[in-house]
Order: C-alpha cells, then structure tokens, then sequence
C-alpha cells in the first residue's frame, strides 16, 4: 500500500538496494505514527533522489519534493496555497544525501553497474538550510521539515486524505455515504492515536 502511495522507481533511481531498503522502511513504520513515517520518507536516499530534494538549495530551492508531498503525500489538491508550495522547499534545503559527489565521481570513473548506486544514505548540510523565515499554512518561523511535517500531520485536511486513501484500496474504489462515515471515524482515531496508522486501519 505505501508504495502504491509513495512510488519510485529504479528508472529513475539506479539503486535496487535503496529501494529494497525503501520498502523495509516501509514495513517498519508503515503501521505507526503518520508523522514518522513522513519524516523518514523525507530522508529515504530513494525519494531524495526520485523528486530531486538532492537539487533543492538555500540559493536554488526546488520545488519538486515539497509540492508533491503537499498534494500527493499528505492534504491533496485544493487545501493549500502556492506560497506553501514554496515555504515547503525552503524548509527541506539541506535534506540531502551524504556520499553523494563520491559516488558521481565513481559513475563517471567507472560504472554503476550491475549494483547501481549503493552508497547512499541521508545527510543533513546545515550550510545548505534557509534558515529566514518562512510561514507555512499559517505558521511562521525559521520552519525546517520536521516542522512542516508536524503541520501538515496536524492539518484536518491529512488524515481525510490518507483515510481515503486507505478506504479506496482495502474496502471500495469509490466512497459512498457510508464510506465517508467510515473515513470520518477513521479520522477521528488518526487523532486520537496521535496520527496512528494501525488506530486507522483498525
């Protein structure tokens, strides 16, 4: 299910390893707190690199993590602004991945090949991070991606999106009246069980 919901691809990604291990992260907190399991998402080497967090700087946000964590990750379409969009990057500048210039040095002196890229692992640049001042769905401060996580995880707009989610591919494709009453009550354990996934499915 969470790869169904978080999807990358070796296409892209070159590292079968990474995305062994994405999926055990997966299976490891996939039944626990929303919160953890979006943080650990926004340090998983495999989706740094699928949605170029790695290309996302202090000088040179990229946008490409922190508007598909908005819209395809957590509240969806319609629940926030474009200056979220662009608080959201900002955040998340210096989220990167260590080892990373090793391992383009060894591409191009060599080849990947038939391990891919296997060197990875998340690192944090602290020279790197905006730290001015950003405001994200009403909330101001020098806001760093652990915060925008804990915003968006507090948001009503999040769990509504994930109980869908969860509704559409282990009960029914589409929510009648009575699937709304189920998300609504599943909503209602997604706070209850601080943001529990199990408490949801449950």
């Amino acid at each position: 299910f969470w790869h169904y919901v978080f999807a990358t691809g070796n296409i892209k990604v070159d590292a079968p390893l990474h995305l062994v291990e994405q999926i055990r992260m997966f299976r490891q907190y996939g039944m626990g707190s929303y919160k953890d399991l979006l943080v650990r998402l926004s340090q998983n080497p495999a989706m740094i690199f699928w949605l170029d967090n790695c290309e996302n700087h202090k000088r040179a946000p990229n946008e490409n993590w922190g508007r598909e964590l908005l819209e395809l990750f957590s509240m969806g379409i319609g629940n926030y602004s474009e200056d979220d969009v662009k608080a959201a990057p900002r955040a998340f500048t210096g989220w990167t991945m260590g080892n990373a210039e090793y391992m383009a040095m060894r591409a191009n002196k060599d080849s990947i090949w038939p391990y891919g890229r296997i060197a990875w692992h998340f690192g944090y640049r602290p020279e790197d991070h905006d730290n001015g001042e950003k405001t994200f769905l009403g909330e101001t401060g020098n806001l760093n991606g652990e915060d925008i996580v804990r915003i968006l995880c507090k948001h009503e707009a999040t769990p509504r999106f994930v109980c869908t989610r969860l509704f559409q591919f282990f009960a029914a494709d589409d929510v009648d009246d009575e699937g709304s009453k189920v998300i609504d009550e599943m909503t209602r354990a997604y706070f209850e069980s601080d943001y529990e996934i199990r408490a949801m499915l449950r």
